[in-house]
């Protein structure tokens, strides 16, 4: 019995590092697999860029990183599906592109999933400057492991005997990629982890959806980069499901996504926060370019109707409300084009949830309605709480 479980264990691990077990139907069954895989990565993604116009135009930030991974994706599998049909040839310069592609498929592999991860980051925070801070020296473990791979396979190619010698330095290598990957993809799952702790709002990016397949492929390389396909159109799927509560025009959330958060806070059982409500009639892209510029760090704004928005924040106490509707109300009597809008700041009522707060707040009529206790107390154009 010891003996079965230790072949099984030998199997299983020679499955994992070399994607080889020693059965002949069984290896042959997953080269032909992978090898199909391939073509049908490549297609499927070609088709998915070429179809989705956010993705193709990728004017938004997020856009662009999805798509530079695409295109890394994309080298990958046609380097992969080369490196195949090379042994099918025997010209000398086949026999190069056998010792070098393996480090070019590894380099893209690597940097798709640095990018990933720089992706994963923005989608939560959304700062280029905090991902230029944060990952300006992300690329220095792949380029050493990557450097250390090709002076391997210059010194290999040509020289008979040569892949004996180098056997240990090419399982260090294997495992210093693999520890790398992992690496990335666990800062990945910490960052989703503890933006879900501290953030009140939903991050839409599912653990399962890329967590999944990138692990798979770091343990199956010959089906890793198919697999990193699959993770990166789960994890855009899962992104663009945002984009129905975005206005294309401002970039603002729409009033279903207010809908939308009332609820998810009344899950999460999360209060509601503070509410100020701007009317700029005729004066949509001004109010939008200004609440853009001077919105604080922790807050949203909401577009629910033409002209009129919603500063939604966790932090704005009565002093800062009264602050923000005087700055608010100072740059537009100043602009270029003077006006002055409508501004109305609310409260969520002790007894109110979120999703009726927030309900409440989309009806936008009743913001007005309050009272001498604090539940839904008003403040118009600076005026007293």
């Amino acid at each position: 019995m010891a003996e079965f479980f230790l072949n099984v264990a030998d199997t299983l691990f020679d499955l994992i590092s070399m994607s080889e077990t020693g059965y002949e139907w069984l290896d042959k069954f997953i080269e032909q697999s992978s090898n199909a895989l391939l073509y049908v990565a490549f297609f499927g993604l070609l088709i998915f860029v070429l179809l989705n116009k956010n993705l193709r135009k990728h004017e938004r930030t997020e856009d662009r990183y999805i798509f530079a991974e695409c295109i890394l994706m994309l080298c990958s599998l046609l380097l992969n599906i080369l490196y195949n049909r090379s042994w099918y040839i025997h010209q000398r310069w086949a026999d190069y592109l056998v010792f070098t592609m393996p480090t070019v498929v590894e380099l893209f592999y690597m940097l798709t999933i640095m990018q990933w991860m720089v992706f994963v980051d923005y989608c939560l925070y959304r700062s280029r400057d905090h991902i230029r801070r944060r990952y300006k020296h992300a690329v220095i473990p792949i380029l050493i492991v990557e450097a250390a791979d090709a002076i391997q396979s210059f010194t290999a190619y040509g020289m008979n005997g040569a892949m004996d010698t180098m056997l240990v330095f090419i399982g260090v290598l294997y495992y210093c990629r693999f520890f790398v990957e992992l690496l990335y993809i666990i800062t990945a799952v910490r960052l989703v982890t503890i933006h879900e702790k501290e953030s009140r709002e939903p991050a839409f990016l599912r653990l399962d959806a890329f967590i999944i397949p990138f692990v798979l492929g770091c343990f199956f390389r010959y089906y890793s980069v198919p697999l990193m396909v699959l993770g990166i159109i789960l994890t855009y799927l899962a992104v663009i499901k945002r984009d129905r509560y975005l206005d294309p025009e401002t970039g603002f959330f729409n009033r279903d996504y207010l809908d939308f958060l009332g609820r998810y806070r009344d899950r999460k059982k999360y209060d509601g926060g503070n509410g100020i409500l701007i009317e700029a009639t005729g004066h949509r892209e001004e109010m939008a370019a200004l609440l853009n510029e001077l919105k604080p760090a922790d807050s949203d704004v909401f577009i629910l109707d033409n002209d009129r928005f919603l500063l939604l924040s966790e932090s704005l106490k009565d002093s800062a409300v009264k602050m923000a509707v005087m700055i608010i109300t100072g740059e537009t009597e100043n602009s270029e084009n003077p006006y002055t809008p409508v501004i109305t700041s609310v409260s969520r009522k002790k007894d109110e949830s979120a999703g009726m707060f927030f309900k409440r707040l989309s009806d936008f009529g009743g913001a007005c309605e309050g009272g001498p206790d604090g539940a839904g107390d008003v403040a118009r154009n600076g005026a007293a709480l």
